[in-house]
């Protein structure tokens, strides 16, 4: 029967129930507004992670929280506390390294050679969240420079959360940050700052990196044809319907230059998925590449 008890039940946790309707109405908006995909399995999921959202404007009910969000003059104002709920925002430096290791040192190499100097290798880190794998690219192009022959980097960082946005642009950061870093790579990169255990990112790092709040599926309005030589988007497929992952794609494939690569998270694949893409294997893994006709 609709609305019996569960594992997040309205009778034990203070959270309300959520119809059918209320998840199907909630299901349109987020995947219409930010082509995010809320499954029917993860209702649960999302009651539990959109409580304090309830709380916070004292609603008693996900219908009552939906007709804010259409109807509301403000519903601007909650947008990002939405999209802080319904998305995983788990990041930190060098993760995947491999990836960051293999454009870097096998791929851009190719990419340069017959360029004119000083034309830069611009990057798209597409879902950058607070900033680590932005910053992380900017870390492993400065360490291959001498594969790069020199050539500066424009790093291009967008995420849909203002919160996260600001986050990365003040670049500092706490031990969850630094998993997968070396000590030495944190005494290189990073220098102590007042507060205590948190570290700031070294200004000449931060060069290279321009951080903009921008939906994805308003990426082909935001960067010309061909304008970028690579693109990170890196677990950020896995919440998107097979529609919505189509138009990524079709974007993805807009922005990139000929031939250019896609490296995805280890747990996303396009293989059988899009014409768009040519997987490529490198050592342990697969990443794309811009398909031309």
């Amino acid at each position: 029967m609709e609305g019996g008890p569960g594992p997040f039940d309205h009778r034990t946790t203070g959270i309300p129930a959520m119809t059918d309707e209320e998840c199907r109405l909630f299901s349109g908006f987020v995947s219409d507004r930010f082509g995010l995909n809320v499954f029917e399995a993860q209702r649960d999921r999302v009651r539990f992670r959109l409580k304090e959202r309830l709380e916070a404007r004292a609603m008693t009910s996900f219908l009552e929280y939906y007709r804010f969000l259409v109807l509301s003059p403000r519903a601007s104002e909650e947008l990002p506390f939405l999209v802080e709920a319904l998305t995983n925002n788990e990041t930190y430096f060098l993760r995947e390294r491999y990836q960051l290791d293999w454009y870097f040192g096998e791929v851009l190499p190719s990419q340069v050679r017959e360029r004119p100097p000083g034309e830069p290798v611009r990057v798209l880190s597409a879902g950058c969240s607070s900033g680590e794998e932005a910053y992380s690219l900017a870390i492993v192009h400065h360490e291959n420079q001498f594969r790069c022959l020199g050539r500066p980097l424009e790093i291009h960082a967008i995420d849909l959360n203002p919160s996260r946005i600001r986050q990365a642009e003040v670049a500092e950061y706490e031990g969850h940050s630094f998993r997968a870093a070396s000590p030495e790579a944190k005494e290189r990169y990073f220098a102590a700052t007042a507060t205590n255990g948190r570290l700031r990112l070294k200004s000449w790092l931060k060069a290279p990196v321009r951080f903009r709040v921008l939906n994805l599926m308003e990426l082909s309005s935001a960067f010309p044809e061909g304008y970028f030589d690579a693109v990170f988007c890196r677990n950020v497929l896995i919440y998107f319907s097979e529609s919505t992952m189509q138009r990524a794609c079709a974007l993805f494939h807009r922005v990139l230059s000929r031939g250019s690569p896609l490296f995805l998270g280890h747990s996303e694949s396009l293989l059988g998925r899009t014409r768009l893409f040519r997987p490529q294997r490198a050592t342990d893994f697969i990443y794309y590449t811009k398909a031309v006709a």
